[in-house]
């Protein structure tokens, strides 16, 4: 079997004085990626050869080490190319006879690979992002879904329990919803849905919940909120919603009712049952009243 060559081997070979870090024997490939002559190792140290901050991790860590063990594995460290950009590289090193044993192998394709795999995660967060919204969100008006606004809801609670907070329940719904679909067609309908709920979001925080209940109904629950900051969420709704009409054909109003929690409910299982059937009733007496109103629920 003939001998086999070292300029064979696919990584980087060199040999460097322990005392004065010359460069005393490259391979071809080390020759090369460095761009040095094998002619004229002599002329170069090893630092010629290795970024700055590689010089200073190699006198602070490798050298000690090698001293130490007489080796270290897996060096990271970055080279510097015959083209001057620095190529990320692994070594593993060894001392022997007061000459320092180097094979190198560049970690170019490595990273290269480690990015692609950074993008390809970024990608499938993004896509998961999307479906999660996609099984939380309206399609038409971008709210939260009922579903979705039920699961805040249940996290609610559960914050509830640990401290009081005021929370102010709010059911809102379009008035003679159905006559605006019968006059003006489906798709106006569609248009006051949405436009509906761009104000809501316009006039709630975002800490609130805010959901398409169901149909033209919708549900914001104002967190940290008491009864006057609510009253001034109720006035601000209404006048946002007067100023649809004179852009959009029909007369668009709105119907509200409000449950205010009571510190009694927040430990209660049935909080949200609660609340919700207190605002429907309240929503109930708004229409019986002549509708385009808020109520307010009070126990008897």
């Amino acid at each position: 079997m003939t001998q086999p060559s070292l300029d064979s081997f696919p990584c980087l070979l060199m040999v460097t004085d322990f005392e004065t870090n010359k460069l005393e024997y490259i391979n071809r490939s080390a020759s090369a990626c460095l761009g040095i002559n094998t002619d004229d190792i002599q002329q170069h140290s090893l630092f010629d050869i290795i970024s700055k901050a590689s010089s200073i991790f190699f006198e602070s860590y490798v050298r000690p080490t090698i001293v130490s063990t007489g080796e270290c594995q897996e060096v990271q460290l970055s080279l510097v190319a015959s083209s001057g950009e620095k190529l990320p590289a692994v070594a593993n090193i060894e001392l022997a006879q007061a000459k320092i044993y180097w094979s190198v192998y560049t970690a170019v394709a490595r990273d290269r690979l480690y990015q692609e795999l950074i993008e390809v995660r970024e990608q499938l967060e993004e896509e998961t992002e999307k479906l999660v919204r996609l099984t939380r969100i309206d399609p038409l008006t971008q709210l939260l879904n009922r579903r979705a606004a039920l699961d805040d809801l249940n996290s609610l609670q559960k914050r509830l329990q640990r401290q009081f907070i005021p929370v102010s329940f709010v059911v809102i719904d379009i008035d003679l919803f159905k006559k605006l679909n019968d006059t003006y067609g489906h798709s106006h309908g569609d248009e006051v849905l949405v436009k509906v709920a761009a104000i809501l979001q316009n006039v709630s925080r975002a800490s609130d919940i805010v959901a398409r209940w169901g149909g033209e109904e919708f549900l914001v629950v104002l967190y940290g909120s008491c009864v006057e900051d609510t009253h001034c969420f109720c006035e601000r709704l209404h006048a946002a919603i007067s100023s649809l009409n004179d852009s959009i054909d029909g007369e668009v109003s709105v119907s509200v009712g409000v449950s205010a929690l009571s510190a009694e409910y927040s430990v209660c299982s049935e909080m949200i049952d609660n609340c919700m059937k207190e605002a429907d009733a309240a929503l109930y007496q708004a229409k019986s009243k002549g509708r385009s109103r808020t109520e307010y629920f009070e126990s008897v």
